[in-house]
């Protein structure tokens, strides 16, 4: 915590406190982050008040709504913490929070899930990268497809087959996802300052 002439005071009433008395004004406030955290999930929008990138495939379904089921709440005398439950869960809302590249293969599992189904737009991308191209409408000679086209047209099995013949059939499919960020954990620079203002006015209470 970092002092300042004009509340210096209260910041020193505050650290006086008995460990018990600072442990639960800390625990009113990373309830109040926690609540926020949650809040920005419902409301699809970032620390910033944006809302968030949609979904890659444009399904206007919301998002990491899962996540908010696992946000607890950790408080001690001197500091306090929100955390996610489960290592794996932990994992999924950093990718989110900052933004990740993310390689996938479905031959290790990672395109199992709606193989059935049509191509993604990440792998409508992929497809474009290695060169997929299709005849053209009208006169000879090929073209680059939309990814509006591939994903309306080809299957992810099919776009899975169509990548590693463009790779030059060496089995391999993988791509790339890049997931923007979608931050929801923390702070605001007003939330923050309204803590503190918080923290300060309880400590001269219970002095």
């Amino acid at each position: 915590m970092q002092f300042d002439q004009g509340q210096s005071l209260e910041q020193l009433q505050l650290l006086s406190l008995k460990p018990q008395k600072r442990k639960n004004i800390l625990r009113s406030v990373i309830r109040s982050v926690n609540r926020a955290s949650k809040d920005r999930i419902t409301k699809q929008k970032d620390l910033a008040g944006k809302s968030w990138q949609g979904r890659a495939n444009g399904k206007k379904k919301k998002m990491l709504t899962k996540l908010k089921r696992h946000l607890k709440v950790r408080a001690r005398a001197n500091d306090a913490q929100v955390y996610l439950k489960g290592a794996r869960v932990g994992k999924i809302a950093t990718a989110h929070q900052t933004g990740a590249t993310i390689d996938v293969n479905p031959r290790k599992g990672g395109g199992k899930r709606n193989s059935d189904g049509m191509a993604t737009r990440p792998m409508a991308k992929a497809l474009i990268r290695a060169g997929y191209t299709i005849p053209r409408n009208r006169g000879k000679g090929s073209k680059r497809p939309s990814i509006k086209w591939i994903v309306a047209n080809i299957t992810l099995k099919q776009a899975g087959f169509l990548l590693r013949e463009l790779k030059g059939g060496s089995g391999k499919s993988e791509w790339q996802i890049d997931l923007p960020a979608r931050s929801f954990l923390g702070e605001t620079p007003k939330e923050h300052k309204q803590h503190m203002s918080f923290m300060l006015n309880k400590a001269m209470q219970v002095a």
